[in-house]
Parts: C-alpha cells; sequence; structure tokens
C-alpha cells in the first residue's frame, strides 16, 4: 500500500523485485481465498455451469438411454458420464476467461502490481480458485452418475487416476481460459468467443455418439477431436463401456490425453506470462 501512496499521479507502477517462492505461495493463498469470495458472492456464473450438465446428464440418460444402447455401447447413460465430466471440464474455459478478462477491465491487476506482492501469483490464484470449482463440479456430478446408476466398474485406484487426468485436462484449460481473458479484456466478449469454440468440440467428438453412428464424413473428424481421446480414456479408466474403434486416436486415447493437456500447458503458461507482463508496462 506505501508503493501505491508513493507513485506519483500519472507515473507507471513500480515493478516489483522478484519474489521468493514463500512469498508467491502466500500471496497466491491470499488471492486465491479473494477470487472463491467473489465466487460465492456471484454464484450465478458458477452455479449455471454445474446446473447444466446435471440437467443435460439427465435429459440425455433417460431420452436416449433406448436409441443409444442398440450401437454397442451397453448403457447409453455408463457411456455418457465419462462424456459430461469432460464437457464440464471445457465450458469451464468460459469462467477462467471471464475472471480474468474482469480484473484486467476494472484495472484490478494494476492496483495488485502497484503491491508488494508477486505479479505470479495474480494468475496461479485465478487457476487454484478454478481448479476448486472443478473439484466441486467433479464431487457433484458423479454422485448424479451414481443416481443413474453409473459405476467404476474398475475399482477406486483407476478411478483416481480418471479423475486426476480430468483434472489435469481442466488445468490445462484454466490456462487457455486465462490467456484469452488476458488477450481479450473485455468479460463480455471473453464468455460469449468460449462458447461457439467448445460446442463444436463437444459435439463433433465421440463424447455422445460412437463414430459409426455418424455420418462418412463426420467419422474422422470425431475420432481426431482431443476430446475423444480424453473421453475414451476416461471410459477405460471408470471401466465403463466404449464403442470398439481401430482408428489411432482410439487405440492411443490414454497417450493422447496426457500430452494433449501437457502441450496446452506448455504452450498456455509461456504466453499467458508474456501478455501479463506486456499488460504491465
Amino acid at each position: 500500500m506505501t508503493a501505491v501512496l508513493d507513485t506519483p499521479p500519472g507515473a507507471a507502477p513500480a515493478r516489483p523485485a522478484a519474489a521468493r517462492p514463500g512469498k508467491v505461495l502466500s500471496d497466491t493463498l491470499v488471492l486465491t481465498r479473494r477470487n472463491l469470495l467473489h465466487m460465492v458472492r456471484s454464484p450465478f456464473e458458477p452455479g449455471i455451469a454445474v446446473v447444466m450438465p446435471v440437467v443435460m446428464v439427465l435429459l440425455f440418460g433417460f431420452l436416449f438411454d433406448e436409441v443409444m444402447s442398440g450401437h454397442g455401447a451397453g448403457s447409453y447413460r455408463e457411456f455418457l458420464v465419462p462424456a459430461m465430466l469432460a464437457m464440464v471440464m471445457v465450458y469451464g474455459v468460459a469462467g477462467s476467461a471471464t475472471g480474468t478478462a474482469r480484473d484486467v477491465s476494472r484495472e484490478v491487476m494494476g492496483r495488485f502490481r502497484s503491491m508488494p506482492m508477486s505479479p505470479v501469483s495474480l494468475l496461479t490464484a485465478r487457476t487454484a480458485a478454478d481448479m476448486v470449482r472443478a473439484c466441486l463440479e467433479v464431487a457433484l456430478l458423479l454422485p448424479v452418475g451414481l443416481l443413474l446408476g453409473w459405476r467404476a466398474e474398475n475399482g477406486p485406484a483407476d478411478a483416481a487416476l480418471a479423475i486426476g487426468l480430468l483434472l489435469f485436462f481442466r488445468l490445462s484449460l484454466v490456462w487457455l481460459g486465462v490467456l484469452m481473458g488476458l488477450v481479450m479484456p473485455d468479460p463480455d466478449a471473453s464468455s460469449m468467443i468460449v462458447y461457439p469454440l467448445a460446442f463444436p468440440l463437444t459435439m463433433l467428438s465421440t463424447a455422445f455418439l460412437p463414430a459409426d453412428a455418424m455420418p462418412s464424413w463426420m467419422a474422422p473428424i470425431a475420432e481426431w477431436n482431443p476430446l475423444s481421446a480424453v473421453v475414451s480414456a476416461l471410459r477405460e479408466l471408470f471401466g465403463n463401456a466404449d464403442v470398439p474403434s481401430d482408428s489411432w486416436p482410439a487405440d492411443h486415447a490414454g497417450l493422447l490425453a496426457v500430452a494433449i493437456p501437457a502441450a496446452l500447458l506448455v504452450l498456455c503458461v509461456p504466453l499467458s506470462l508474456r501478455r501479463f507482463r506486456a499488460l504491465s508496462r
């Protein structure tokens, strides 16, 4: 706060020196608490993000169960639950992008940067708060799946691996959302651009339909869709029904489900930090 008072009017805020890891951690915890409080006080957007997948699980699970069970996927509800878990992770990008853009547009980050805290903690706190939200979304959706008859057939160890893979996927998407919020510091624009991108990604995949139930031109697109690999890996770890396929992405779904989020992190984290430093100048 002293740095704020000492900064002359119109002058750029002083750039704090590199902080120690302990300082970064403590600042991150403080700012994470701030972001979580914002979610609690403005529950509409995170609430919709959680409720919509639950509604879709119930609608899809009951309406299409009998029709889709004839495509070799066993129970459609069992086929559907891993897809809905992945879908919740994808649509979480909107919250990360909007939250980051809102902070930038309100110049909150400029105020924080003028204070004696680690600049990196501003971004790590955003990702930490969004990961807490992701855990809550998974914790809410899994009991709904259990009520519909879904089960983790391979036991708790593989189920824990599946949830870990799911959260790793979300972490990469959170950083993608942070980058989008920094590039487009308009909360409305950041939110609106996510859905036109996420909707085709989820629909043109094997998340809801097996590839052999799609038109011939669409099946290869769905098989090579990164989301298809994540969903197939989840079904395999949970021990749920999946549609047999001899395509290369289907045979290497586990490898792709790890490699794709890792590639996103390698790309988005440095770009986000670079963009954040550019906004600080």
